[in-house]
């Protein structure tokens, strides 16, 4: 049937083959694209459907500041921020403010209230939660409550660099635990 073509069309008709034969292939892919693209959308759609929200804290902060003060026998870092619950009703717990500075050798830290021996720290400066009641009590609510701490600092040495807010429940379980970074 294509005897009769003469050489010229025999090769037009071998281009239009070969252009047929890749658009073939690149419309295959294509749609083998398209088709996984679909299934991958339509598994994380039903992934984040069936997820579990992310849950709400319990206990949340606003204004958080520091200042440092300095007199002529002493220096302390004065902390003040606001927490409340993110729920109606009251949850009676414990406040610790802990200052340190991990850079310096050997690290410092200081804690508000002022911890003795058995304290909720550690004397490494570490929060273990033992003994909740060595904290400053507060009970939250659902409206802010102002939590004004005064750390002690060392004389002579370099400044706290982050202050770590621990909320605790008179079981010890840690409502909250945040860093904040000391400017």
């Amino acid at each position: 049937m294509f005897e009769s073509l003469s050489p010229r069309g025999r090769r037009l008709l071998n281009s239009l083959g070969y252009a047929a034969l890749v658009a073939l292939v690149i419309g295959l892919g294509y749609l083998t694209f398209r088709a996984v693209s679909e299934r991958r959308q339509k598994a994380e759609t039903t992934t984040e459907a069936s997820a579990e929200p992310a849950p709400i804290p319990l206990v949340d902060f606003d204004s958080f500041s520091t200042r440092r003060e300095r007199s002529s026998d002493s220096e302390r870092l004065n902390v003040s921020l606001r927490l409340r619950v993110t729920a109606a009703g009251t949850v009676d717990c414990y406040v610790f403010v802990l200052a340190r500075n991990d850079h310096v050798t050997p690290k410092l830290w200081a804690v508000w209230p002022t911890q003795g021996p058995g304290g909720a720290v550690s004397t490494g400066g570490h929060f273990r939660g033992s003994s909740p009641a060595s904290g400053q009590p507060v009970q939250l609510t659902s409206r802010w409550t102002r939590i004004s701490a005064s750390v002690d600092h060392p004389s002579g040495q370099p400044p706290f660099d982050e202050v770590m807010v621990y909320v605790v429940s008179p079981k010890g379980e840690i409502l909250l635990a945040r860093p904040f970074a000391v400017g």
